[in-house]
């Protein structure tokens, strides 16, 4: 004999748990997109970013056409797998990667993230990352630090929030407060590119003793200054190889002020 009453029961029960969800969402996310400002939020799980505009996420140049070491654009027809400063001053990471070039839907979606308080795109980014470069061969996971400045603004750490949330998705363990900030630096977007090296020369140190192969992971690299930084104090304490992991990539040659 069947019976359909209790399944009815449940359905209808799992509905009005799913209309309360929706709802107190609302109060959590924003109903319109945080990147296109056009679209409704929707899918709210997802961050208060419309699926069509995750779904439009630019993808990467062409491998030929990026530095091998750093990812940055590479001229035309390039007659070397590295760019000239990588050839000249070799970083001290294996490989910078990033899941998507900083335009369009990816650098929205990232300045809702950095500047609206949209520390809840976390999850959904560290998933855009993980689906588009893969595994790694890491043994911790260790975020760039931030200002003490730029975290009392915000009140909380995009590159942390990221790192985190890429821990527990590739199960690997988050080095908390691995790398620190040891002075105050001037807002890197804010300065020449023939500066930005200087600025953060010495500007970080290295808590206890590193993994053998450490993730670093930030939100967006530019001229790569604060990556080559923090990757040369974490060699430097013990760190055999370290790879670096952004949401976005920028180009030196396309430098914008809101990013940093």
């Amino acid at each position: 004999m069947r019976c359909t009453e209790p399944d009815a029961s449940a359905r209808r029960e799992s509905s009005s748990r799913w209309a309360l969800a929706r709802a107190a969402a609302r109060f959590v996310f924003p109903s319109t997109c945080l990147a296109c400002s056009a679209r409704e939020a929707d899918e709210f799980f997802r961050g208060g970013v419309c699926a069509e505009c995750w779904d439009r996420l630019p993808l990467p140049e062409p491998a030929t056409e990026r530095c091998a070491r750093c990812d940055e654009t590479l001229p035309a027809a390039p007659a070397v797998s590295e760019c000239g400063r990588c050839l000249l001053d070799p970083p001290a990471f294996e490989r910078l990667r990033a899941a998507a070039p900083y335009r369009a839907a990816a650098r929205d979606i990232l300045l809702a993230f950095k500047f609206r308080g949209a520390d809840y795109l976390a999850p959904r980014m560290s998933e855009a990352m993980r689906e588009r470069l893969g595994d790694c061969a890491a043994d911790e996971i260790v975020a760039v630090p931030a200002t003490v400045r730029a975290r009392r603004a915000r009140g909380y750490h995009p590159a942390g929030a990221l790192a985190a949330a890429l821990a527990r998705s590739l199960r690997i363990d988050l080095a908390r407060g691995r790398v620190v900030k040891i002075r105050e630096t001037e807002v890197q977007s804010r300065l020449p590119l023939a500066e930005r090296s200087r600025n953060v020369r010495r500007a970080y140190a290295v808590r206890g003793r590193p993994a053998r192969r450490v993730l670093l992971v930030d939100d967006v690299a530019t001229s790569g200054a604060t990556a080559r930084e923090c990757a040369r104090r974490l060699a430097d304490a013990g760190a055999e190889s370290v790879t670096v992991w952004c949401f976005a990539r920028a180009s030196r040659a396309d430098v914008e002020p809101e990013i940093a």
